[in-house]
């Protein structure tokens, strides 16, 4: 579903990681993203039943905004003190994706287990970042950029894994359910795509 969109990304990333400033807002955005994601699974548990694994998932999300955060104030040369507009890669947008697409995939859901919106929204977003994470890598490895994500692609591969087997045992059909979901994940990504390669800075020609 994603070979459109290969091609200009891995371009916005080549030109994001030539450019520090760019490079150190994208990194603040990735942080802020997981972050989200990590308040989202804080949120819409407070009323479930918080096991072992949902804490270890939100445990290692929390982990990952550390990881982005610390990356984004080491290539700055000071501290971000949270994710403002100035410092966080189309900020905006990166709430408006995450926030649309949560209301979208939970609202049809109607009555289910207490787990069904949380799993089927991570699952949602984790096959996004495996691939957004996967292109990332390969364009740092390219670039002699010394930035490891080796660990973070496999603790989301496994996050994903986990959504997948948890939602098989509480009765969700994923495979009915996924095309329509990836359809409108991908249009909403696409949207907070424009505004990132919109908002870097554009290299000139030598």
């Amino acid at each position: 579903m994603n070979s459109d969109l290969e091609v200009p990304f891995r371009a916005f990333l080549r030109t994001v990681i030539a450019q520090p400033e760019d490079h150190t807002r994208f990194l603040n955005l990735l942080s802020l993203l997981e972050h989200i994601g990590s308040r989202k699974i804080m949120l819409s548990q407070m009323k479930g039943i918080l096991t072992q694994d949902i804490l270890k998932h939100l445990a290692e999300e929390t982990r990952h905004a550390f990881f982005f955060k610390r990356e984004a104030e080491k290539l700055a040369g000071h501290k971000l003190e949270g994710y403002s507009d100035a410092e966080t890669l189309a900020c905006g947008p990166g709430k408006l994706y995450f926030g649309r697409l949560d209301a979208g995939l939970t609202r049809p859901l109607g009555e289910v287990h207490a787990e069904t919106g949380y799993l089927w929204v991570s699952l949602v977003v984790e096959l996004r970042a495996i691939w957004v994470y996967r292109l990332y890598q390969q364009e740092l490895i390219a670039a002699n950029y010394p930035l490891p994500l080796k660990g973070i692609i496999a603790e989301e591969d496994k996050h994903l894994i986990d959504m997948i087997d948890r939602l098989a045992e509480i009765g969700f059909d994923t495979a009915a359910a996924l095309d329509s979901a990836q359809t409108l994940e991908k249009t909403l990504f696409a949207r907070l795509f424009i505004a990132l390669d919109a908002g870097v800075s554009q290299p000139v020609a030598a």
